[in-house]
């Protein structure tokens, strides 16, 4: 098979081989608030364990999917062969990597201020269709001539994104009596992009035709949007590399904001009843003027096919070979281009009827239609969190139920401020879902 197709696979499944904001949930709703907390909700600023909150570093990675599962993630990543004879629907990952850097957090009387840095990194396929995936890699390998209808009117993505972001936070209390205090906060993020690649095709009628040694598309209708930074280098290392340059120029290029309210209960000077709401990653970045975002115009008559196993070379060769078959028109160029993040609406309750327990319930919702090629996707999901507390010690087991991957549940650990744990080791080992997850932080007070 030609470099090309190389390419066209590595990209679809480099999310289901990285393991990479639902990184900290379970620990977000621990009853010592911190700055992941803070992450949560900005309001919960203003009722940090410590008058100064140092958070050293918080590192979560997860992988959702419903294609490969647990088990299947830990022991054999090269299981391409079949991974499309599982499912029958759209082909769907979410990758997501936030590693949270040095931060502080100040309360100070009725208000409290913060700084953050993040490095966050997602990789997602969305709504891959698996006939496609299914006639590339199997038929192709059985040797015989197929025909496959495609018929796909909704938008397929492979999208890769990562970003630094510095944030300054600001909460006050603007109620407050000796057992409840109503609370707002906001984080006020500059985003540092570091680089963005998109392939978006959309509205696709076409004929896949397969043999033992072609791979052709013929009476095909569509629209291709293919975003990628300039700075990648796919020849020169023999592979998928990138040029030494790729994080020059690097600079502020973009802002978001996060908004939140909270309201707090006591009861015999404990936290009885924690509530909480807000709205998350108000804002877009853009990329450096090296990136390179075309939208192309499909168009191959009946009589005719194109040989997509034929393509090979760097992506700029690539669009010329493309453009160079005249069944791919450019309908529109840009150079830098305007990516909005994955926005959304998030809602929590923590509820501790007894000193050593507690239960919360977290929820999110997408508010952006992640089909759109310029935007970030998030996925909707519910957790359910019951947790044990003796002084330091908090013992945490988070229930998910998740857009993507289903249910899974995990277990976790705290101690003062170091926390480790997953969201799905419970359910990997014993149910073998389809989550992939961990967790980790240290953080002092004083």
């Amino acid at each position: 098979m030609k470099p090309g197709v190389y390419l066209f696979l590595l990209l679809f499944f480099l999310a289901g081989i990285c393991r990479a904001q639902e990184s900290f949930l379970g620990i977000q709703n621990s009853q010592r608030k911190g700055m992941v907390n803070a992450l949560m909700n900005p309001a919960e600023l203003n009722h940090l364990n410590k008058k100064v909150e140092v958070s050293f570093f918080a590192l979560g990675e997860t992988l959702d999917n419903n294609v490969l599962s647990f088990q299947d993630m830990l022991s054999d990543f090269n299981q391409f062969e079949s991974i499309f004879e599982r499912i029958s629907e759209p082909v769907n990952v979410r990758t997501d990597l936030t590693l949270m850097g040095p931060s502080v957090g100040i309360r100070l009387n009725k208000w409290s201020i913060g700084f953050t840095s993040q490095v966050r990194a997602k990789v997602d396929v969305i709504d891959f269709n698996p006939k496609l995936g299914d006639a590339i890699i199997n038929e192709t390998k059985a040797g015989g001539a197929s025909q496959t209808q495609l018929d796909l009117p909704y938008n397929q993505r492979i999208n890769a994104v990562g970003w630094l972001e510095l944030g300054l936070m600001a909460g006050t209390s603007i109620w407050e009596t000796k057992n409840q205090s109503l609370s707002l906060g906001g984080h006020f993020k500059v985003l540092f992009p570091g680089t963005y690649a998109n392939l978006g095709v959309d509205q696709i009628q076409a004929t896949l035709l397969t043999d033992q040694d072609r791979i052709r598309l013929s009476n095909a209708r569509g629209i291709l949007n293919l975003s990628y930074d300039e700075r990648w280098d796919i020849n020169r290392t023999g592979g998928l590399g990138f040029d030494t340059d790729l994080w020059t120029g690097f600079s502020p290029r973009g802002f978001a904001v996060d908004l939140g309210a909270n309201y707090l209960l006591k009861r015999n000077g404990r936290r009885f009843l924690n509530l909480g709401m807000s709205l998350k990653n108000l804002g877009a970045m853009t990329t450096a003027s090296s990136q390179v975002t075309r939208n192309y115009q499909i168009n191959i008559a009946p009589t005719e096919s194109f040989r997509i196993d034929n393509l090979e070379g760097s992506i700029e060769e690539i669009e010329q070979q493309l453009v160079a078959s005249g069944f791919f028109t450019a309908s529109r160029e840009e150079t830098a281009t305007r990516i909005h993040l994955p926005q959304q609406i998030a809602a929590y309750v923590e509820f501790s009827p007894v000193r050593n327990f507690q239960v919360s319930v977290y929820g999110q919702k997408r508010i952006e239609d992640e089909s759109r090629n310029r935007q970030l996707s998030s996925p909707d999901l519910l957790v359910v969190t019951p947790r044990f507390i003796a002084g330091k010690l908090e013992i945490y087991s988070p229930w998910m139920q998740h857009q993507v991957s289903g249910l899974a549940g995990g277990f976790g650990i705290q101690f003062g401020g170091f926390f480790v744990g997953s969201q799905s080791v419970i359910t990997g080992l014993l149910a073998d879902s389809s989550r992939l997850d961990v967790h980790a932080g240290l953080s002092w007070g004083f």
